[in-house]
């Protein structure tokens, strides 16, 4: 298909908060034929994958974009846009530290489910199948493929000797960007450089990150076949359904008591879990709903959580992110930059500072850049 591009006197570089924030900005570009409407890459700096999918989100809602940007949120922005067919090769570049996918290459389908209508994919990894969001192909229809690279920079924090081979990440790159003035998305999350686990902290006077961790446990399959990836999907995606019912009903009620569900195991530990925080906290001060979020990142990985040391820190930047730009084949069409800072992913204390060296290493990399910073101009609206 042909593709009538109009280019950016300068590379326009879009600062936002919450991650899922950039979205907007990247379909502004799609259409004002910056970037092609279809089959774009985009190479994703984070120490998150962002690959969820909205779980009861329709299939359809990609078509409607307002509502596709109501039903986002931070973990699950990126793949509704590829079954939208405006990504095709996501490029995951990660810290040492993120460890919710292995490196790599991978092709599947995503397409919408024939049974229930919502966003479901072929991929076996199991950062999808302990989300519930794996789907055999015969399940599915108006597919689309997909692929997912994953590469890891910045070896040094975790092994001094270890060096990045930057020649081959830019050789694996051309794949994906195969000429000059190929056009592309470089999206960069801050956390890449720094980054907590919020939810450890959650009401630990009583231990809370550790208590959610048997009751959530994911059992990866030690197999690819699709007959046992669906049947661990199902039994996954029964253990969460049951757990957000009743965390739900404890968001709505305050309390267990009248529960018409199943007293099962889970529901004699979830009641254990209300009677220990009510024990120590006030009603006032929980968010049940939070809880339940917060059990749903103690699958069979944890959230990363490296705070990095200034002397890391300014090498990661000044070093290994100067190098990795360097050794991208073209520059990027846009560039997006999320803070993730008043959700604590990004330490506060240290974003601003993180933002500046980045911002310098673009200016130095890419020459005349238009930044934008837009979580200010949110900010002023209020």
């Amino acid at each position: 298909m042909s593709f009538s591009r109009k280019y950016f006197k300068r590379i326009p570089i879009y600062a936002v908060e919450s991650h899922n924030e950039v979205l907007p900005f990247i379909y502004r570009c799609l259409g004002s034929k910056h970037l092609p409407f279809e089959g774009n890459a985009f190479v994703h700096l984070d120490s998150h994958p962002d690959m969820l999918i909205p779980k009861t989100m329709l299939a359809n809602t990609v078509w409607d974009k307002n509502q596709l940007f109501s039903e986002i949120s931070i973990e699950n922005w990126m793949l509704p846009a590829a079954y939208a067919g405006h990504f095709k090769h996501l490029i995951w570049v990660k810290p040492p530290w993120a460890n919710q996918m292995v490196d790599g290459v991978t092709t599947f389908f995503i397409g919408k489910h024939k049974d229930n209508g919502s966003i479901r994919l072929t991929c076996p990894e199991p950062y999808f199948v302990s989300e519930g969001l794996y789907a055999a192909l015969e399940e599915l229809e108006n597919t689309r493929e997909i692929t997912l690279h994953v590469m890891t920079i910045g070896s040094f924090i975790e092994d001094p000797a270890k060096k990045d081979d930057f020649t081959a990440i830019s050789s694996a790159l051309r794949q994906y960007l195969p000429e000059r003035n190929t056009p592309y998305i470089l999206d960069i999350d801050l956390d890449f450089f720094s980054t907590k686990n919020p939810f450890k902290s959650l009401h630990d006077r009583i231990n809370l990150y550790e208590k959610l961790a048997p009751l959530y446990a994911f059992n990866r399959p030690n197999s690819t076949d699709p007959e046992i990836l669906k049947e661990t999907t199902a039994a996954r995606n029964e253990q969460l359904t049951e757990l957000e019912n009743l965390f739900d009903y404890l968001d709505e009620h305050r309390s267990l008591q009248g529960y018409e569900g199943e007293k099962s195991a889970r529901y004699e530990a979830v009641e254990l879990i209300y009677r220990e925080l009510t024990s120590v906290y006030k009603q006032s001060e929980i968010d049940w709903k939070i809880i339940h979020n917060a059990g749903c990142t103690r699958d069979d990985t944890d959230l990363p959580d490296h705070v990095t040391a200034p002397n890391d820190l300014n090498r990661l930047i000044s070093v290994t992110f100067r190098s990795f730009l360097t050794a991208l084949p073209t520059p990027p069409t846009i560039v997006t930059i999320a803070r993730s800072s008043e959700d604590e992913y990004c330490p506060s204390e240290d974003v601003d500072q993180i933002q500046m060296a980045v911002l310098e290493e673009l200016r130095e990399c890419l020459g005349d850049i238009d930044i934008q910073l837009a979580y200010q101009e949110e900010e002023q609206s209020f």
